[in-house]
């Protein structure tokens, strides 16, 4: 992996961004000028989007410019810190994907390539490739996102500073819950991000932080309390309907151990995404908040958080009284 800055402001992460593509003579150079100009606010992201999309489908090899343009969106999405440029960003993204789907217009067959694979895209016929449709599918974002979205445990194996693998798996999660809230217009799904958020919430609040197996887990605090702050209603809504799941860490296993939430024979609903383990989430975060091992900004952070869940505990509550005095 190689080592970046996940502190940068926008305006850094351009002029690093474009030095790299006019050096390697890469199309997506002019991208970042579309970038710069969502980022100052003086270009709204329907229309970057429909720029990006011009520029995209104006080389013959179209794909590999596609692809460059997302690449882009995903290191953006590591380097910058500031929640309104991930904000800028993942909205950028999500108008991509309300471009529709793409046809091929011309009257002849259209012979692409794409990782290894060779794709026959007839006239008239909607240009697909790799795991969906371009753009309402965003082909290859799902794979490429995934791929670097390891963690703050594995960023320190490969050698990062604690600082720069916490800032970073910050970073990327910030991007990730605005994509997760703002995707109500997209018809690209990103159902697969809740299994982020779900596990950076285990892994940051699960585990004792004194001891060998938990040593880590503080690294994800700031980017569960992210998620939170962005995402909180939309993730009770996800349990809601369709539960969730998350490997159980040994701080809520032995909670529900002793409150015998769950049978010593059953073996998997510690890992669900229950109403009890949101709650519990809930107690945690004020533990957190009432002790030493965070900052001042995250406590603040942790108290709002715990807060927003049990308001989303007393609405549910609510919702379901009127529903049980309807029947």
């Amino acid at each position: 992996m190689e080592t970046i800055d996940p502190r940068l402001s926008s305006e850094g992460f351009l002029e690093l961004a474009y030095a790299q593509r006019e050096q390697e003579k890469e199309e997506s150079a002019y991208f970042i000028g579309i970038l710069k100009e969502v980022f100052e606010d003086t270009l709204q992201p329907d229309e970057a989007a429909s720029q990006v999309s011009s520029f995209v489908f104006s080389y013959d090899d179209f794909l590999s410019v596609y692809s460059g343009v997302l690449s882009t969106i995903v290191d953006a999405a590591h380097q910058l810190s500031e929640e309104h440029d991930l904000h800028r960003l993942a909205n950028l993204l999500l108008a991509l994907s309300r471009l529709g789907q793409v046809r091929n217009n011309s009257a002849e067959t259209l012979h692409l390539s794409f990782i290894g694979k060779n794709y026959e895209i007839e006239p008239d016929q909607i240009i697909e490739f790799g795991n969906g449709k371009l753009w309402s599918d965003l082909p290859y974002f799902l794979i490429l996102f995934s791929e670097e979205m390891q963690g703050p445990t594995a960023y320190l194996n490969f050698g990062r500073p604690e600082h720069i693998a916490e800032q970073e798996w910050t970073n990327v999660n910030t991007f990730a819950a605005y994509l997760v809230h703002n995707s109500n217009n997209s018809p690209c799904s990103f159902n697969h991000l809740y299994t982020f958020s779900f596990r950076t919430l285990a892994d940051s609040l699960e585990w004792d932080p004194q001891t060998e197996k938990g040593m880590d887990s503080l690294h994800s605090i700031r980017a569960a309390l992210r998620w939170l702050k962005i995402a909180a209603q939309d993730l009770w809504q996800k349990t809601s309907c369709d539960g969730g799941w998350a490997s159980a860490g040994l701080l809520w296993r032995e909670y529900g151990d002793e409150k015998e939430i769950w049978s010593e024979q059953d073996e998997q609903s510690p890992h669900l995404i229950t109403l009890a383990r949101w709650l519990w989430w809930a107690m945690r975060l004020d533990e957190l908040a009432k002790g030493n091992m965070i900052d001042d900004e995250s406590k603040s952070l942790a108290r709002a958080s715990a807060e927003t869940i049990r308001g989303l505990e007393r609405d549910w509550m609510e919702v379901n009284d009127q529903m049980d005095s309807h029947e």
